[in-house]
């Protein structure tokens, strides 16, 4: 779906109410901590949008950075994540056995995508991405692992012999590679 039919489409999609947060960070002064969004709650929507910023206790408007592997994980409901501006990670197999996933928002501020967030997304057809192809194509995908064995030390230097060299496959991620990368996409 291009990024323009997908935007009309969640115009009008509520943030979901039924997030619940926790302290993203440990510092000196609790009412300014950013949020962190650790359930999505008993919510029947299969579209799940979250807000920048939210309503701490203390009543203050803080932002909201992360999100919990429970957030998403196993969620096969949900067709829709639409994330703000203002993550800045996934944990590691964040939207694993999201079978029903079919697109995401991923902020430019996204470096690094570890192995096994997207196990299990069969169905992933579109990435929204805020930024750049440059941009997309610095982000770490970990999805190979280069593994070197070594042996003895080759006399008169520090310099140990390599014994064998492989590129070890990591799965998780593969729905990254087939879904339609969208760029410059204004994310909520």
């Amino acid at each position: 779906m291009y990024f323009r039919e997908y935007e009309e489409m969640i115009r009008n999609v509520p943030y979901t109410d039924t997030l619940e947060y926790k302290a993203a960070i440990m510092w000196l002064h609790p009412q300014i901590l950013p949020l962190s969004v650790t359930s999505i709650g008993n919510t029947g929507s299969s579209i799940i949008k979250i807000p920048e910023r939210t309503v701490n206790k203390y009543g203050r408007s803080v932002p909201v950075i992360a999100f919990s592997r429970q957030t998403f994980s196993g969620k096969s409901n949900i067709t829709d994540i639409i994330l703000p501006q203002s993550i800045e990670q996934f944990p590691k197999g964040a939207f694993e056995g999201c079978a029903g996933l079919k697109r995401i928002t991923i902020p430019r501020k996204v470096k690094i995508i570890k192995e096994g967030t997207f196990a299990g997304c069969k169905q992933l057809e579109d990435i929204y991405f805020e930024g750049t192809m440059e941009e997309w194509n610095k982000i770490n995908i970990i999805h190979h692992k280069h593994e070197t064995e070594f042996g003895r030390l080759i006399p008169g230097t520090p310099v140990q012999e390599v014994k064998a060299e492989r590129m070890i496959y990591i799965p998780g991620n593969e729905a990254l590679f087939s879904a339609n990368i969208h760029f410059f996409c204004k994310l909520p």
